[in-house]
């Protein structure tokens, strides 16, 4: 991936911008320290971002940073990011917003965009591993952590105790009442036993995190490493490939870095590809809230084996009855440690597990939108948030409100958490942000807000790179990957902080925490 630097012009890398003044409008809220400089970053933004100053090899360089996308209005009493961004609001702004084609024309084109089907592309390039996901599977079939090892990836150490997983969840309600589909469909992928984290007393303590892909994210997919997926426009402009060549899922090995750092920390690891995406079946892969609900679904299987299939790291195909407490290390699936994680899209099924469990079950998604107690499991310990929309829908771009009640009025789906999300992390036990600078779903102030409203263990590591993986410094992929280990272990036992961890005074001190690694197609602006 390093070698994109040698094909960014000087002009790109030292544009003489920072310490120059900002001439225009504000970037950040009234207390967040004002941006000193602006700095060019290729993928994914193509833009000139603003940006802190940080001294570094006896240089000042200009970190940059994507702004908040909707500031708070001025003289606005109260939280604005909550009260403005609720379901009830955002839906009464769409009952405003659809008697007008000018603006309910745009909304309901996203709405439209975030039902469509995704192109599954596991078995493209090598036709191992390549099933048909709405179908009667061999689990035999499905590419298993050392298939990896060809690639170098560290998740094939995990093969000796890794098994393939297959769960049987109902359909959502945009394929019920809009596709008219009602069979079940079938979630697949893997859980790799763990050999238990260090207590602190000598002994070693059996947890599970739960990992949600990307949006079109596929578990099993081939990620070359000398492929990035990323070319260059005439333009001058980084942009994703529409062929990755020897990849199936550019950046995809960095997530499964993740998991084999958790794994190799002593947690389980369970990652399934979404519903409509991969290797597992459906035709939607945006229905996040119900996607949410798929974890609690998956934890009861593996208790019960009830619609479960297993096949073990020897090889025995196990299901039902046979597959009953085989996994969770023996215990309850009310009773193991469990730490929720998820990268982009998954970090809102995340997010709206967090708040099933701990704040309100709703249907956003149908005409009655009934609410339940939360589930009220104390064995959910936490949540990862991997390049996340965790603030709610007010730090996104404008309009985003719009096309979330359309999809949740008009197409049965809910996507995006929203101010009610919100507001409910100061409920959640433990909260681990991570993402790059200039990852554009959130502003990072946002996501510093976010963590700032969590009551009990929190903290937040970022870096210098985009919201895709593909195109991220390794390095900065095993620091997170490190990270998150570290979060997990101090989530399941309980403890007040994060070794290592030092949570930033503010939004400048966030950004020059980040550590010194750029992602492949941007180089410092000094």
């Amino acid at each position: 991936m390093r070698a994109l630097h040698s094909i960014i012009p000087a002009t790109a890398v030292l544009l003489g911008l920072a310490g120059t003044a900002l001439a225009q409008a504000p970037s950040v809220n009234p207390g967040t320290p004002a941006p000193d400089c602006r700095a060019r970053v290729n993928f994914d933004r193509n833009a000139d971002l603003p940006g802190y100053l940080a001294q570094e090899g006896g240089q000042a360089v200009c970190l940059p940073f994507v702004p908040t996308a909707q500031l708070a209005p001025l003289g606005f009493s109260g939280d604005y990011y909550v009260q403005e961004f609720t379901d009830a609001r955002i839906r009464a702004r769409w009952t405003e917003c659809r008697a007008n084609p000018a603006c309910a024309d745009p909304a309901r084109a996203g709405a439209v965009t975030f039902t469509a089907a995704e192109r599954r592309r596991t078995g493209t390039v090598d036709p191992q591993g390549r099933v048909d996901p709405q179908g009667e599977v061999d689990l035999h079939a499905i590419r298993r952590p050392g298939f990896f090892a060809r690639f170098g990836e560290p998740i094939a150490a995990s093969e000796p105790h890794a098994w393939t997983v297959e769960f049987t969840v109902p359909r959502d309600s945009y394929e019920r009442r809009h596709l008219n589909l009602d069979a079940p469909i079938r979630l697949r992928g893997w859980y790799l036993e763990g050999s238990g984290i260090e207590d602190g007393a000598g002994g070693r303590r059996r947890a599970l995190v739960i990992l949600n892909n990307g949006g079109g994210g596929e578990i099993t997919g081939i990620d070359a490493p000398a492929a990035t997926g990323v070319v260059r426009t005439e333009a001058g402009n980084f942009v994703a490939a529409a062929e990755a060549g020897a990849s199936e899922q550019p950046g995809i090995r960095h997530w499964r870095g993740f998991a084999a750092a958790l794994n190799a920390a002593g947690l389980d690891v369970l990652v399934t590809d979404r519903r409509g995406n991969g290797i597992s079946g459906g035709v939607s892969g945006y229905n996040t809230a119900e996607q949410a609900r798929d974890m609690f679904r998956m934890l009861d299987a593996l208790e019960t084996g009830k619609d479960l299939r297993l096949l073990s790291p020897g090889g025995e195909l196990l299901s039902g009855e046979a597959a009953r407490g085989r996994l969770l290390a023996g215990q309850r699936a009310t009773e193991i440690p469990v730490v929720l994680g998820g990268y982009s899209r998954g970090s809102y099924a995340t997010a709206w597990a967090m708040q099933q469990n701990f704040v309100a079950d709703c249907d956003r998604d149908l005409p009655d939108g009934a609410c339940r107690p939360p589930l009220g499991r104390t064995n959910i310990r936490g949540a990862i948030l991997y390049g996340p929309n965790s603030g709610g829908l007010g730090w996104r771009v404008a309009g985003h409100d719009l096309v979330e009640a359309a999809l949740r009025v008009e197409r049965n789906t809910t996507y995006y958490p929203d101010g009610d999300v919100l507001a409910g992390v100061e409920r959640w036990p433990a909260l681990l942000i991570v993402k790059g600078t200039w990852d554009y779903v959130e502003g990072l102030e946002g996501s510093l807000s976010v963590l700032r409203r969590a009551r009990g263990l929190r903290d937040i590591f970022v870096f210098r790179g985009p919201h895709p993986l593909q195109t991220q410094h390794e390095e900065n992929m095993r620091l997170a990957g490190l990270r998150m280990a570290a979060f997990a272990r101090a989530a399941v036992l309980g403890q007040g902080r994060v070794e290592g961890a030092h949570e930033p005074a503010d939004l400048r001190a966030l950004v020059l925490s980040s550590p010194p690694y750029w992602e492949a197609t941007t180089a410092p602006t000094r």
